[in-house]
């Protein structure tokens, strides 16, 4: 239930930064045809339902990934999705003085803003802030990306649709900055025009009211917000306190591993960098970084609801672990990787649909009328 709500408030939050995106790239042609884009691409969630349901996808996004940092046995023993997690906190601190210009100052000046107000913003009046936007929307690109390429590249259709995914993720931000980039140069070459400006002197007057109180509440959403997060650290840190057995964890192919209890197999064989198939990302989804358990079936804690729904949905054979979620408790335990820690997400889905994968390593990997 978490991940699927993970996956759909993403998805959700990842096709309004598209949008956003595609209306600053009409900025390549005017500012006037940004405004018309943006009442096509971000009217869906500019009205009383579209707005609330992305304002709850938002809520919701970031409490599960906090509550997924919260439950991380460790923070660094994967440094792509190390790096996923810290961009993620950062987007609201990036973020927020756009929110409080574009939603909260509307909401208590009853002034609707308009794109020149916002880029006589960036690019006149604080231009500090245009680059804290320009940082914002490469931060967020990345973050969606990543977590979208982990849940994508291990569905059936993945194989069929990659080629034209990695164009698009270069596309889209790339022409957006150029029409962040050009709209301002029409901005800054119109300014001595008073009917073009009129609208920016209007929002200009209005906000100057209202300025001192955006800043606090500003200035009060991100202390608030720092102290939420120590307080997840803090509460982490709570979680893994005391004394743990120790485990030991065999892989038939090598190595041994010895360490304290409290992290999954996956975590236990990252720790010493021994590789490991784990094409989602560890969330769970995929089965890539499955194990047979071949002694100390007693010495790993039950399968959780995310790991047996993925155990059932992939068939695979009693005795079979994910390692991602997988978390001995305490003494020696022995397991057999059943995929190659190189696979690709196509050789994978190749191995699911019973096809003959091309020759890589010869590495122990689960027969087809297993995990057909």
């Amino acid at each position: 239930m978490i991940s699927r709500l993970r996956i759909i408030s993403g998805l959700l939050l990842f096709v309004f930064v598209i949008g956003h995106l595609l209306t600053l790239a009409f900025g390549l042609y005017s500012i006037s045809a940004m405004e018309t884009a943006g009442r096509f691409l971000m009217g869906p969630f500019s009205n009383p339902i579209g707005g609330p349901i992305l304002i709850v996808s938002f809520f919701v996004h970031a409490a599960l990934g906090l509550w997924t940092v919260y439950w991380r046995n460790s923070l660094f023993s994967n440094w792509a999705d190390t790096a996923q997690a810290a961009l993620g906190l950062a987007i609201v601190p990036l973020l927020l003085p756009h929110i409080m210009g574009t939603v909260v100052g509307p909401a208590m000046t009853g002034v609707h803003t308009n794109f020149k107000w916002v880029l006589a913003v960036y690019w006149m009046f604080v231009p500090h802030l245009g680059i804290q936007q320009v940082v914002a929307l490469i931060v967020i690109w990345v973050h969606a990306c990543y977590g979208l390429f982990l849940w994508m590249q291990v569905q059936k259709w993945w194989g069929r649709y990659a080629t034209i995914s990695y164009p698009f993720a270069v596309i889209v931000p790339v022409t957006a900055l150029l029409g962040f980039v050009e709209s301002g140069k029409i901005l800054i070459a119109n300014r001595g025009d008073p009917e073009f400006m009129a609208p920016v002197r209007e929002a200009a007057a209005a906000y100057g009211t209202v300025g001192a109180t955006l800043n606090n509440i500003q200035s009060q959403v991100l202390w608030w917000y720092a102290a939420l997060i120590a307080a997840v650290l803090l509460a982490r840190a709570v979680r893994l306190w005391g004394k743990r057995p120790k485990i030991t964890v065999t892989y038939t192919d090598g190595p041994t591993i010895e360490r304290t209890a409290g992290f999954s197999l996956l975590e236990t064989a990252q720790s010493m960098d021994t590789a490991h198939a784990a094409l989602c990302g560890a969330r769970g989804r995929c089965g890539s970084c499955a194990v047979r358990v071949l002694e100390g079936h007693e010495n790993l804690a039950p399968p959780g609801k995310t790991e047996a729904e993925t155990i059932a949905r992939r068939s695979l054979p009693e005795g079979v672990r994910l390692a991602c979620q997988a978390m001995p408790t305490g003494g020696p335990v022995t397991v057999e990787r059943l995929f190659a820690p190189t696979i690709s997400p196509v050789e994978y889905q190749e191995l699911l649909r019973g096809e003959d994968p091309p020759a890589r390593d010869p590495e122990p990997g689960l027969e087809r009328e297993e995990i057909a």
